[in-house]
């Protein structure tokens, strides 16, 4: 399955529009051909604006979360993966999300 990325800012806005769930329901309905439950559409709705929102609000919208990212070796997904460059260093810099 391909994964939906997309900006903190872009995701923020997906937010505001009110399409976001959506959205990603249609991309993994796309990609895997199996459609997403009502529950994760609403966990989606609910969870994702938040971590999307913090990110803008700490200067970093420009960082790309990729959302329920298939785990290499196991048939498990994290909920998000921020990535980005590290300021201080310039390399690569990942952060795996599990949203409650």
């Amino acid at each position: 399955m391909s994964t939906f990325r997309h900006s903190a800012s872009g995701i923020a806005a997906l937010s505001r529009e009110g399409s976001l769930g959506t959205r990603i329901a249609e991309h993994v309905r796309s990609t895997t051909g199996t459609g997403a439950s009502s529950s994760e559409v609403r966990s989606w709705d609910r969870s994702l604006p938040i971590l999307a929102n913090d990110l803008v609000d700490a200067g970093l919208g420009a960082v790309e979360v990729i959302v329920e990212h298939r785990l290499p070796l196991t048939s498990k997904r994290a909920d998000a993966v921020i990535a980005g460059v590290d300021p201080r260093t310039g390399e690569d810099s990942y952060v795996v999300v599990e949203l409650k």
